[in-house]
């Protein structure tokens, strides 16, 4: 196996495993609105913190497993023309709209996104969505490293599509 082969599969590994990781928040997210549900409906008494976790951790799961998809492939893509294509049509197809589009979006969201995360942890910031008024930097934190994950992921998925286009078949899966 070459070192870029490893550095490659290294970088999978480790979107899969921030992806699977993440998923488990669905369990305690599931949780949290039955506790909602059942203490509001069933007792007459909502909680002031069930709707602060439950968008955490939603959205939490939802950003952590960006990088994760985009691995897997299971992405939603409109396969109208691309599906046609040779692998070294698609990967043509593929490097284009990383380069012209999708890799540059997040390589300039992901300053705003570290300056925003700073800033909260600067302020101690907490929310103001609710009476809870529970501290939010340490959730804004997710963020910055989700995208940092997903760069990863498009840098691999890029070199991967241009060794196709160089042999003319998948390579380094």
């Amino acid at each position: 196996m070459s070192a870029i082969e490893r550095i490659l599969r290294g970088i999978d590994f480790t979107c899969v495993w921030v992806g699977k990781l993440a998923s488990t928040l669905v369990v305690f997210l599931i949780l949290v609105i039955v506790y909602e549900v059942v203490s509001r409906y069933g007792f007459d008494s909502p909680t002031i913190w069930s709707f602060e976790i439950a968008r955490m951790l939603g959205g939490s799961l939802f950003v952590l497993g960006f990088a994760w998809v985009l691995v897997m492939k299971a992405h939603v893509r409109v396969d109208i023309l691309y599906k046609n294509l040779s692998p070294r049509g698609q990967a043509i197809v593929d490097v284009i709209f990383t380069l012209l589009l999708v890799l540059p979006l997040w390589i300039a969201v992901m300053p705003r996104m570290i300056e925003w995360t700073w800033q909260s942890w600067a302020l101690h910031e907490v929310s103001s969505d609710s009476a809870w008024r529970v501290i939010i930097y340490p959730f804004k934190t997710v963020a910055p490293v989700a995208i940092f994950l997903l760069i990863l992921a498009l840098v691999t998925t890029f070199i991967r599509d241009l060794g196709t286009i160089v042999r003319g078949k998948p390579c380094w899966t």
